[in-house]
């Protein structure tokens, strides 16, 4: 009788497993090696990176289907993250290259592109570097 609950929560383990990997996010993994390009804000206080997510399950699959296979993330002066959309965000290769801009008026502000049109978020600088 153990034998077959075993099997059983196996069964339900590898299922799991599955799932979450059909539908992980693909703005998870980012890094070097997936980097397209970056810019800086005019006092080089935050830097805005590109990435350009891999076809490793399911969801990249659709991404990169629905032309969303581009993210980006907002670091600090000191490599912190500032700023990150929400896992599942992304946006066509045509609208990454439609450029991100910082506000004239408030240097925290930050205009990003979206399949949609623009939008923009508040940057709040993280505490100062340590040498």
């Amino acid at each position: 009788m153990s034998l077959i609950r075993d099997k059983f929560k196996i069964r339900i383990f590898v299922l799991i497993f599955v799932i979450v990997y059909l539908v992980f996010p693909t703005s998870f993994f980012y890094g070097e090696n997936n980097k397209l390009f970056e810019t800086s804000s005019p006092d080089s206080s935050f830097k805005v990176v590109v990435y350009k997510s891999g076809l490793y399950n399911l969801y990249s699959l659709y991404k990169y289907i629905n032309n969303e296979d581009y993210f980006f993330v907002v670091y600090d002066k000191c490599a912190n993250v500032v700023f990150k959309p929400s896992l599942w965000f992304g946006v066509s290769q045509s609208v990454v290259y439609g450029g991100f801009h910082f506000s004239k008026h408030n240097r925290n502000e930050l205009f990003f592109p979206t399949n949609d049109g623009v939008d923009s978020t508040e940057l709040t600088e993280g505490s100062s570097c340590s040498p």
